[in-house]
């Protein structure tokens, strides 16, 4: 069961004071349509562990955020006044301390093997940033042909890896959970760019079929952004002035 509280509530900025947390309560701090904190939404969507989500401005981060996080980023999480950021580490540290619902496996080998899948697959983090690129700049021909191929690259190389329903095996893992925000992403550029070989597709037979699956879960229902909420934020973004709020 889901137990996500919060995600779609305005972003605090400067000047809004903190939100008190309660003892025993869980919190992440993040932003609606960051890939980074969504890592950490899902993983405690998945996990179907109780958390509150407070959504930050990152143009204008309330003054007591970075007494969180040092550069004031999302996602930090934090309970019982521990507070721990990054988003490949926070997952880790919810198995830990929460250890009835782990989502990685105890045994070292496949421990060791999602982390090695979530290494491997590690282009689709930053190959996604070109399409943004094309609709930033509006790039055309070659210039727009090599801000896509990385992207293709990337999911070529990840098709080969996946071998079962879920990276994980028969059910949703570490690297799954990991990844899906960057396929979120390029899923939604794929229209609007018009992408020659958009995904889901044909071409990646493998991937669209276990986008398909993870996609319609429960857990990322509790993370997802409408597709015209987010591709306003990523217009406003991309316009200079980021509408932390859009669709709300």
């Amino acid at each position: 069961m889901v137990k996500v509280i919060g995600n779609d509530t305005p972003a605090l900025k400067k000047g809004d004071p903190e939100p008190p947390l309660a003892p025993g309560r869980a919190r992440i701090y993040s932003m609606r349509f960051c890939p980074w904190a969504e890592r950490a939404v899902l993983y405690a969507a998945a996990k179907g562990i109780e958390v509150e989500i407070v959504n930050i401005n990152l143009a204008e981060k309330p003054e007591w955020y970075f007494n969180k996080h040092p550069q004031g980023k999302v996602p930090t999480f934090e309970k019982d006044g521990k507070v721990v950021i990054e988003s490949g580490i926070i997952p880790e540290y919810l198995d830990g301390i929460y250890p009835e619902s782990a989502i990685l496996p105890t045994d070292p080998y496949l421990r060791a093997r999602q982390r090695i899948l979530l290494e491997q697959a590690g282009a689709i983090t930053t190959a996604f940033y070109g399409l943004f690129a094309i609709f930033r700049e509006n790039l055309e021909g070659e210039a727009r042909d090599a801000k896509i191929k990385p992207v293709e690259d990337a999911l070529d190389g990840i098709e080969k890896l996946q071998k079962e329903d879920y990276f994980g095996g028969s059910s949703p893992g570490f690297a799954d959970w990991l990844l899906f925000p960057f396929f979120e992403r390029i899923s939604l550029l794929s229209s609007p760019l018009s992408l020659p070989s958009p995904f889901p597709s044909p071409r990646w037979s493998s991937l669209s079929s276990w986008w398909g699956r993870i996609s319609s879960l429960p857990a990322a229902a509790a993370a997802l952004q409408p597709s015209d909420a987010h591709l306003a934020f990523v217009k406003s973004f991309i316009g200079g002035k980021a509408d932390y709020d859009a669709g709300l």
